[in-house]
Protein backbone atom coordinates (compact mmCIF):
# COMPACT_ATOMS: atom_id res chain seq x y z
CA UNK A 1 0.00 0.00 0.00
CA UNK A 2 1.23 3.20 -1.05
CA UNK A 3 0.56 6.97 -1.10
CA UNK A 4 2.52 7.80 -3.82
CA UNK A 5 2.66 5.47 -7.63
CA UNK A 6 6.14 6.94 -9.13
CA UNK A 7 8.46 3.87 -7.69
CA UNK A 8 5.64 1.54 -8.81
CA UNK A 9 6.13 -0.43 -11.76
CA UNK A 10 3.33 -2.06 -14.34
CA UNK A 11 -0.25 -2.43 -13.54
CA UNK A 12 -1.09 -0.03 -10.86
CA UNK A 13 -4.40 0.25 -8.96
CA UNK A 14 -6.12 3.32 -7.28
CA UNK A 15 -8.87 2.91 -4.95
CA UNK A 16 -9.58 6.17 -3.63
CA UNK A 17 -12.31 7.38 -1.54
CA UNK A 18 -13.62 10.65 -2.10
CA UNK A 19 -16.85 12.36 0.43
CA UNK A 20 -18.61 15.46 -0.65
CA UNK A 21 -20.24 18.02 1.21
CA UNK A 22 -23.76 18.16 2.23
CA UNK A 23 -25.92 18.76 -0.35
CA UNK A 24 -22.82 18.25 -2.84
CA UNK A 25 -22.90 14.67 -3.92
CA UNK A 26 -24.86 14.78 -7.40
CA UNK A 27 -22.40 17.97 -8.37
CA UNK A 28 -19.56 15.40 -7.42
CA UNK A 29 -20.81 12.84 -9.32
CA UNK A 30 -21.21 15.12 -12.37
CA UNK A 31 -17.40 15.36 -12.35
CA UNK A 32 -16.40 11.84 -11.74
CA UNK A 33 -19.30 10.60 -14.60
CA UNK A 34 -17.11 13.24 -16.67
CA UNK A 35 -13.61 11.89 -16.03
CA UNK A 36 -14.88 8.38 -16.18
CA UNK A 37 -16.25 9.03 -20.12
CA UNK A 38 -12.61 10.75 -20.90
CA UNK A 39 -10.70 7.80 -18.67
CA UNK A 40 -12.54 4.86 -20.48
CA UNK A 41 -12.26 6.50 -24.18
CA UNK A 42 -9.21 6.62 -26.42
CA UNK A 43 -8.29 10.17 -24.91
CA UNK A 44 -6.27 7.51 -22.13
CA UNK A 45 -5.67 4.43 -23.67
CA UNK A 46 -3.28 4.01 -20.26
CA UNK A 47 -6.70 3.48 -18.26
CA UNK A 48 -8.07 -0.15 -18.13
CA UNK A 49 -10.76 0.30 -15.68
CA UNK A 50 -12.40 3.63 -13.79
CA UNK A 51 -15.40 2.21 -12.23
CA UNK A 52 -17.73 5.22 -9.35
CA UNK A 53 -19.03 3.60 -6.97
CA UNK A 54 -21.13 5.86 -3.87
CA UNK A 55 -23.04 5.21 -0.53
CA UNK A 56 -24.65 8.55 0.34
CA UNK A 57 -21.84 11.40 0.31
CA UNK A 58 -19.48 8.67 0.22
CA UNK A 59 -17.25 7.79 -3.44
CA UNK A 60 -15.52 5.02 -3.84
CA UNK A 61 -13.42 5.21 -7.36
CA UNK A 62 -11.42 2.07 -8.56
CA UNK A 63 -9.11 2.78 -11.01
CA UNK A 64 -6.56 0.70 -12.77
CA UNK A 65 -3.71 1.60 -15.15
CA UNK A 66 -1.17 0.19 -17.20
CA UNK A 67 1.96 1.92 -15.91
CA UNK A 68 2.86 5.38 -14.11
CA UNK A 69 2.78 6.50 -17.12
CA UNK A 70 -0.50 6.44 -17.97
CA UNK A 71 -1.61 7.77 -14.38
CA UNK A 72 0.69 10.86 -15.59
CA UNK A 73 -1.32 11.34 -18.73
CA UNK A 74 -4.64 10.54 -16.56
CA UNK A 75 -3.87 13.48 -13.77
CA UNK A 76 -3.09 16.12 -16.81
CA UNK A 77 -6.62 14.99 -18.63
CA UNK A 78 -8.98 18.28 -18.82
CA UNK A 79 -11.71 16.00 -16.92
CA UNK A 80 -9.77 15.33 -14.19
CA UNK A 81 -7.74 19.34 -14.23
CA UNK A 82 -11.54 20.02 -14.12
CA UNK A 83 -12.38 18.49 -10.55
CA UNK A 84 -9.26 19.41 -9.21
CA UNK A 85 -9.91 23.11 -9.95
CA UNK A 86 -13.29 22.85 -8.40
CA UNK A 87 -12.15 20.93 -5.57
CA UNK A 88 -9.61 23.86 -4.74
CA UNK A 89 -12.43 25.77 -4.22
CA UNK A 90 -13.47 24.33 -0.83
CA UNK A 91 -17.26 24.01 -1.20
CA UNK A 92 -17.42 20.50 -3.14
CA UNK A 93 -15.86 17.72 -0.72
CA UNK A 94 -14.80 17.17 2.63
CA UNK A 95 -10.95 17.35 3.17
CA UNK A 96 -8.51 16.12 0.98
CA UNK A 97 -9.45 12.39 -0.90
CA UNK A 98 -8.08 9.53 0.19
CA UNK A 99 -5.73 7.68 -1.86
CA UNK A 100 -4.26 4.83 -2.47
CA UNK A 101 -1.67 2.99 -4.94
CA UNK A 102 -1.16 -0.74 -4.82
CA UNK A 103 0.86 -2.53 -7.78
CA UNK A 104 -0.75 -5.66 -9.68
CA UNK A 105 1.24 -8.70 -8.49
Amino acid sequence: MSTDFKHLSGKIIIHAIVIAQEGQAERLQSFLKKIQAESTSDKEPGCLVYRINRSGNEFFIFEEYENPAAIEWHFKSAGFQSLVEEVGKGDLVVGAPNITYYQEV
